[in-house]
């Protein structure tokens, strides 16, 4: 019987190779000749040969032997029990052992699968010889081989499975959110969730037991996590997340509940942050949605109902009518000029509406502080009455003088209050409780 120590014979051919040319990124092949001059060769998959870490012992995964003086698995046995189907994302048991006396085993198989590190050292010396279980999860949906190769001084035997995980919706079906109990509005604070296999996951939120808009959550389908959000308006809120991919069916999370206090910055302690909004475009019936986050134009001009598309700067052409203002608090609405995008020629109006107008008159301005009602110039407009432009913005390259010019990239607000004293529309108010409207139109 012709014998060979396939290890030692490894990592004297491989410690001379390490001085002579890089090994790691290439596939290699080692011709090796046994004390009895029979032959026998090792090709290694294109990952090549690699120095463990810490050590002097050279790692490969995919070899295969070929050649008389490889010995065989005749010598002695290693033998496998891989479940033929798997789940991705869930654990599944391998069963395994060496049947004789191995003095190492090596994982092989498919990389990227969790409890089979490819290409390590499964167990060494006496360890080997016991059996041995694993618990293995593979990632995603495909086939995926698993096998140990085993090696003495008489030769190799190798033992190999294959499992197979059908596509199937994101896994686990039901998961959790993690996130904090507390907030402070304007603070981002994080939410994470462990899911596979999604392509999407869709957030939804609540504000007070009412549909929401909540920045860094509804508004992206991104199905990596954490997820940054950031609150702009106090209240407890109930997150839930929907996670899809090409297979009929989704995954979906318990809620969690974060309460969010505070004011936001600087704004003044009086700014109203909810209301109950109608949106109508020229063209269609108004949709009504309660507790609208109204500290953004985006929510206020952004949207014509709760969960559509929001459609940026310059907004939709229409109007909103604010079914609660409280005329004893301001409106302070924040935007950021898009970066790039809008036309050079660009500019836009917001009007005080002359149906359901709540108050004969308002104070507007556009402003880089919330609450400011006096930034200077053509950018603050008081006693506004219905029906009447009360301010009117530019781009800094459009034409024309009568524009509060805003700048690409720049942060503002939209502030409007009642006009001191108020004057109350009538049939429009009741105790200071307005329902009032404003346009918004652009070139």
């Amino acid at each position: 019987m012709q014998s060979l120590s396939v290890r030692t014979l490894l990592h004297a051919v491989g410690a001379a190779l390490l001085s002579a040319a890089p090994l790691a990124g290439a596939q290699v092949t080692l011709n090796l000749t046994t004390t009895q001059n029979t032959n026998c060769t090792a090709t290694t998959d294109t990952q090549g040969l690699q120095l463990v870490p810490g050590g002097t012992d050279l790692k490969a995964t995919g070899v295969t032997l070929t050649g008389s003086g490889c010995g065989g698995a005749s010598d002695f046995q290693a033998a496998i029990q891989v479940p033929g189907t798997a789940v991705a994302g869930t654990a599944f048991t391998v069963n395994w052992s060496a049947a004789a006396a191995a003095t190492q085993c090596t994982y092989g198989g498919t990389n990227g699968m969790a409890g089979w590190p490819v290409g390590t050292n499964a167990c060494q010396g006496a360890a080997c010889n016991s059996p041995h279980t694993a618990q293995v999860t593979v990632p995603n949906a495909g086939t995926y081989s698993l096998n140990v190769t085993c090696t003495n001084t008489s030769g190799f035997a190798t033992g190999s499975g294959t499992a197979t995980a059908p596509q199937q919706p994101p896994q686990p079906a039901s998961f959790a959110l993690t996130a904090p109990a507390t907030a402070n509005v304007g603070t981002a604070f994080p939410v994470s969730w462990a899911v596979t296999g999604a392509s999407a996951c869709t957030g939804s939120a609540s504000l007070n037991g009412s549909s929401a808009n909540l920045p860094g959550w509804t508004d992206t389908t991104s199905p990596t996590s954490p997820r940054s959000v950031t609150p702009a308006v106090a209240g407890t809120y109930s997150l839930t997340l929907n996670c899809t991919n090409s297979v009929p069916g989704s995954a979906q999370s318990t809620a969690a509940s974060v309460a969010v206090t505070g004011t936001g910055g600087s704004c003044l302690a009086n700014r109203q942050t909810i209301a109950n909004v109608c949106y109508q475009n020229y063209n269609a019936p108004a949709q009504c949605t309660q507790n609208v986050d109204i500290t953004t134009l985006d929510s206020i001009f952004g949207h014509l109902a709760a969960g559509d598309t929001l459609v940026p700067m310059p907004w939709n052409q229409g109007y909103v009518t604010l079914g609660n203002w409280n005329t004893a608090q301001i409106i302070a609405a924040q935007f950021t000029v898009p970066a790039s995008g809008l036309p050079s020629t660009q500019t836009g109006f917001f009007t005080h509406g002359e149906t359901m107008k709540g108050v004969q008159g308002v104070d507007m301005s556009i402003s880089t502080t919330c609450g400011d009602f006096a930034p200077g110039g053509i950018c603050q407009n008081a006693n506004v009455s219905g029906g009447q432009i009360g301010m009117a913005w530019k781009v800094p390259t459009a034409a024309g003088t009568a524009y509060c010019t805003v700048t690409p990239g720049q942060t503002y607000y939209l502030n409007i209050r009642a006009t001191t004293p108020v004057q109350y529309a009538v049939g429009d108010c009741s105790n200071g409780i307005c329902r009032a409207s404003f346009n918004n139109n652009h070139n």
